[in-house]
């Protein structure tokens, strides 16, 4: 029976010395990650040499590297000569090799947001229809199976801004929020970027969009908005670290858009401080103020320890300023 595929190929492969000049390092159109770290291999690379062959492709009298970037760079760097490689037939297609590199990633580590949206881009260059991809690999990539995402991560890759693909490479965020951070201007994106790296992914998410709200309800750009005295002054803090200039703009964001919402905030934090309040009784409440109910959570050992927290609660409760706790609005 005559063999053929993509499998077939593959047994072709030739395992040969080749010279690094010989390899096109300019050619990226198989490489999925928008940087390249390599310093963790030159120790094992001087101490084992080159455990794991690159895979290369003959192309207009040079190779294109198709798998193996951060080992041919590690090489490079400690200045070797020639190194072992497979070849892979010449007659293999860019869609079939492209599939190989994303499966051999899949099979080792989770991609980045930026692979992700590399992956997906390339492989519709290379002739795979959007709903194959989606189909075949939406699920693999942890996406929602919604074409409006498959459009915003081609949009991704296909921008070619390395500073927000690097962002993307390095950082989490909901595909939400970064539809609506690509509706920012290119200079607002690289000026909120180090201070969206440094905070958490929620704070991440609430920057972004209440950027983008407070935008939209004042009708200036986010632009116009991060040229305001106050993000300037909180932003060019550099005593300050990235974090803390970032949760320092994002609460005078959150302030900005409700206002009401972070004055009663405030009050009830100051009226807690007043009431002694104890560490460890967990007052909860609905965070929009919609609701008018209060939780309490405490934890006792005996019967005693729970009676001494009850009369703890209610020495407090006797207190006049309990009684701001009920209030639903500050016009109240």
């Amino acid at each position: 029976m005559l063999k053929t595929g993509p499998l077939f190929k593959m047994e072709r492969m030739k395992l040969r010395l080749v010279s690094l000049q010989e390899i096109n390092l300019e050619e990226k159109k198989f490489c999925l990650s928008p940087l390249v770290e390599f310093e963790s291999l030159k120790d094992s690379i001087r101490r084992a040499g080159l455990l794991v062959p690159p895979l290369v492709k003959p192309e207009k009298e040079t190779l294109i590297l198709i798998s193996g970037w951060r080992r041919v760079l590690a090489c490079k760097d400690l200045s070797l000569k020639t190194i072992p490689a497979l070849l892979v037939p010449e007659d293999m297609s860019d869609l079939d090799l492209l599939i190989r590199v994303i499966e051999e990633n899949l099979t080792t580590r989770s991609l980045s947001l930026a692979e992700k949206a590399e992956a997906i881009y390339k492989l519709n260059l290379f002739g795979l229809s959007p709903e194959r991809i989606m189909a075949d690999y939406f699920s693999r990539f942890a996406l929602p199976g919604k074409r409006e995402y498959f459009l915003l991560l081609i949009k991704v890759a296909g921008q070619g801004q390395e500073k927000l693909k690097k962002f993307l490479h390095e950082t989490e965020i909901s595909l939400e929020a970064l539809d609506l951070f690509l509706s920012f201007s290119t200079v607002a994106q690289e000026r909120l970027i180090p201070f969206l790296q440094a905070v958490t992914y929620s704070r991440r998410r609430e920057i972004i969009v209440n950027l983008y709200e407070i935008s939209l309800r004042e009708g200036q750009e986010v632009d116009t908005l991060l040229q305001h005295p106050e993000i300037k002054s909180i932003l060019e803090k550099e005593e300050l670290s990235f974090r803390s200039r970032g949760e320092a703009l994002s609460d005078w964001l959150k302030k900005r858009r409700y206002p009401l919402l972070t004055s009663w905030e405030a009050e009830i934090k100051k009226i807690l401080k007043e009431l002694a309040w104890p560490e460890e009784v967990k007052l909860l409440y609905d965070p929009a103020f919609e609701s008018p109910e209060f939780e309490l959570s405490f934890s006792f050992r005996n019967y005693f320890q729970f009676l001494a927290r009850l009369d703890e609660l209610k020495a407090i409760a006797q207190k006049p300023s309990f009684q701001r706790l009920f209030r639903r609005s500050l016009e109240e």
